[in-house]
Formats: structure tokens, sequence, C-alpha cells
């Protein structure tokens, strides 16, 4: 799996969570955007009810993705805790799930 907290490939399902219409066009995020999205997806997974201090990676798992659905791998760390999640994402844009993955 390829890391993808730059690339555009993720803008839809980002948008979805963090709320707003669309990452900007170019794949290149200063670091304060990058912090932002990071800080709202975090805010997201716990107001579903999950732990996550700060996002340490965000991840476009291309073999489960499909057109119909994607699905997002989000890890969560503070240094001492660790916890993954599986958000999915359908071809609409809707978030369906966020799912933690047992280590």
């Amino acid at each position: 799996m390829e890391r993808f907290v730059r690339c555009t490939a993720l803008a839809p399902a980002l948008a979805l969570v963090a709320t707003t219409s669309a990452l900007a066009a170019s794949p290149d995020m200063s670091g304060a955007a990058e912090a932002m999205w990071e800080r709202r997806m975090a805010r997201l997974i716990r107001n579903a009810g999950h732990w996550c201090d700060e996002v340490r990676d965000i991840t476009l798992d291309k073999r489960q993705s499909t057109q119909i659905r994607k699905t997002v791998l989000v890890t969560c760390s503070d240094g001492r805790h660790f916890a993954q999640y599986e958000l999915i994402v359908d071809r609409d844009n809707q978030l369906k799930s966020i799912n933690p993955i047992p280590r």
C-alpha cells in the first residue's frame, strides 16, 4: 500500500469526512493544510466513539477499494497508544462505516 496523505486520490473521502467540499487541486499540501486534515480525521473518528489522539498515517487501500466504495486506512498513535481504523466511503462520497482493525 502506498501513503496517500498528499495525494488528491483521497480528496473525495477526505472532503466528506472533513465536511468540506474538496481538497485543493494541488497534490502538494502545505504542512499546515496536512495537519488540518489529520486533525479533522481524528475528530471524525473520536465522534464515532473510537480513540484517536493523533493521526499518523492515512492510506487508500487499493486492494479493497472498488468503483463503488473506497476503503481508507487510518493509523492513530500518540506514542503510547496505537489504533488503526478502516473507513468505508461509497461512490457518492458518503461515509458508511468506521471499523477498528484488530491488532
